[in-house]
This record gives C-alpha cells, sequence and structure tokens, in this order.
C-alpha cells in the first residue's frame, strides 16, 4: 500500500490503466480552497511521480460531485475523459497522449449541450469513442456517445437509450472486445418499479451508426 495524494475528492471514482511504460492513475484532486480539478500519477522507474493536475478547469465546489474521471490504454497512449462545471458550465473534455503522459493533446470538448458526466472511454484506432448521461427534455436522461480524435469530434454524437437523470440511473461503462465496443448501462426511471440493466454492441461506420 502506498499513498499517492493526501487530499483527494471524496466520492469521484478513481481511474487506473496499465501503458506498455506503467500504470497511470487519474482522480479528482481537491485544493485547500476547493478546486476540484482532475490529477494524476505515472508509475516511472518503480516509483510513483508526483501529482500533476491534467487540466485547470477550476471547478470550485464545496462538496463531492460523485463524476470521476475515466482512462483507456493500449501500448503507449492513453486517452482520459472527464467532467467539469467550472464556472457553473458543464462539460465534458477529452485529452490524448502518445507518450505515456509525458505530454497530452488540448482538450476537446464534446457536443454536449446539458451533460450530467457519469463518462466512460475506450480508444479506436484513430482516437476514442467518449459515452456519457445527458439531462434530456422531460427531467430524463440519455446515454451518448461520440468518437473523439486528437485533432478535435469525429462527427456528431450518437444517442444510445433513455434513462433517469438521477443518481439512479448510475455510471455506463463500455469496453473494447476483440476490436468491437459493448456498453452497459442501467435503465431506471425512478417511478417504483424495477430498474434494469441493458447491454449493446456499438458498431462504428462512417455515419456513426449504433
Amino acid at each position: 500500500e502506498q499513498l499517492l495524494d493526501d487530499r483527494v475528492c471524496e466520492c469521484c471514482q478513481t481511474a487506473m490503466a496499465v501503458t506498455d511504460e506503467g500504470w497511470f492513475v487519474a482522480y479528482r484532486d481537491r485544493s485547500a480552497e476547493e478546486i476540484r480539478d482532475i490529477a494524476y500519477v505515472r508509475r516511472v522507474d518503480s516509483r510513483w511521480t508526483e501529482p500533476k493536475a491534467l487540466n485547470p478547469d477550476g471547478w470550485k465546489i464545496d462538496g463531492c460531485p460523485v463524476n470521476g474521471p475515466q482512462v483507456t490504454a493500449s501500448g503507449r497512449r492513453l486517452a482520459i475523459a472527464w467532467f467539469s462545471a467550472a464556472e457553473d458550465e458543464p462539460r465534458v473534455q477529452v485529452v490524448f497522449s502518445s507518450d505515456f503522459g509525458e505530454s497530452f493533446s488540448a482538450p476537446v470538448r464534446l457536443a454536449a449541450s446539458s451533460p450530467l458526466g457519469r463518462v466512460d472511454i475506450e480508444l479506436v484506432d484513430d482516437g476514442a469513442v467518449v459515452f456519457w448521461v445527458e439531462h434530456v427534455e422531460g427531467g430524463t436522461g440519455e446515454v451518448r456517445f461520440q468518437p473523439v480524435t486528437p485533432a478535435g469530434l469525429s462527427g456528431g454524437h450518437v444517442p444510445v437509450a433513455r434513462t433517469s437523470s438521477g443518481r439512479a440511473s448510475g455510471f455506463p461503462r463500455v469496453v473494447n472486445f476483440q476490436g468491437e465496443l459493448y456498453i452497459a448501462w442501467t435503465e431506471s426511471y425512478e417511478r417504483g418499479g424495477p430498474s434494469r440493466v441493458h447491454l449493446a454492441r456499438i458498431v462504428l461506420d462512417g455515419r456513426n451508426q449504433k
């Protein structure tokens, strides 16, 4: 057991991935001024690096948003997705690295107008596919995904399914299995009935069809 950071956000999920160079851990940090931006540490030469800020969003919030980052890796490539609502402007952002986190691309902001966050991400050949929950009319939520590359967005967002916008809908999770993406999510409308878990295969083509 090793201490990586002695002051972090209490409830946000911690993300971890393994590259050819070593371990990479991302999480929501917490400053004495309650700035809760994403930070990361790496395992380099059998030692953990000092925590570094991934991007200076400047999100000041006096409480945990329960909305951690997600990271995916292959070889020396990394992609990290996270949610922020700095300056009361909710957004989902993505950065890429091709050198095990030595450097990162400029953040790419997803085409989401009212994101709730709850992100996940998987690498694909030319970039990554990011999943999140969006708040939609009627007070419900919608699971969506969008392909993205280090150069920017690759097509528009694609809806997967409707669900609750509340905490009961949980966090969609995606895996890349033998070159195909599979997503699992909770369908919950908080009307007293049972929640259900769904699984879908995502098919990417030139039109970003599901």
